[in-house]
């Protein structure tokens, strides 16, 4: 299976919507790609047949995604995406010496709320937000510097460090995540498994995006399982 990681926002989905609130992880076969919505917590209220707490439906366009849910699932949403591109531009500029220094993500978050627009809602928990964002883009970065994934443990906490087959075949998820799979299992008829990614390996949230696709409709579902 061959994988492109970090892929860039505009190459997974087909607008900007969900800027700020979904991050690409990686790419399978061009075209069926990982994404994650760590960082916001939802609204177990809504649901619709697009997206719901447990899931996310899009539907595939010349390799991209198209959402069709609706965006208020993501609490905090509006705020997230007012901030996305002030925290971009700021790792952007010292993205380097935060790696270079192994700068812990409690300090990160204490100085990046300086440059931050007051926050207006209660509904985005900010510290887990800045917290996924940050993590994301060591990981990124320092794999984009040096080839190595899912090395934020390592580098910033100095823990053991961490062999991972990025994407997980069935077998070995469902070993992984206790059999959970089977929780999922009426809501992803109709669809084949594609393969699951570990949450904590890109971020410190343990919320894993175990991806299934409809190829007869071009629909692709992303699964929030916990391992």
């Amino acid at each position: 299976m061959k994988i492109k990681m970090y892929p860039s926002f505009n190459e997974v989905f087909t607008n900007d919507e969900l800027f700020g609130v979904f991050y690409p992880l990686c790419t399978v076969e061009n075209k069926l790609h990982f994404v994650s919505s760590n960082g916001l917590w939802m609204d177990e209220e809504i649901e619709t047949e697009n997206n719901t707490f447990e899931y996310v439906k899009f539907e595939l366009k010349n390799g991209k995604y198209d959402f069709k849910g609706d965006i208020n699932l993501y609490k905090g949403y509006e705020y997230a995406k007012k901030t996305f591109s002030i925290l971009e531009n700021d790792f952007n500029k010292n993205g380097y010496d935060y790696l270079k220094n192994k700068l812990k993500t409690d300090f990160y978050i204490e100085e990046i709320k300086k440059i931050l627009p007051a926050q207006t809602t209660e509904d985005i928990d900010l510290d887990y937000y800045l917290s996924t964002f940050y993590e994301f883009s060591i990981n990124k970065l320092n794999y984009n510097l040096n080839g190595e994934f899912g090395k934020f443990w390592h580098i910033i906490e100095g823990y053991d460090e961490n062999q991972s087959p990025i994407i997980y075949d069935e077998e070995k998820y469902n070993k992984e995540s206790g059999g959970n799979l089977i929780l999922y299992e009426d809501i992803v008829k109709g669809y084949s498994y594609v393969g699951a990614v570990i949450g904590y390996e890109f971020f410190t949230d343990g919320n894993d995006s175990v991806l299934y696709f409809n190829e007869k409709d071009s629909k692709v579902m992303s699964v929030n399982c916990y391992s």
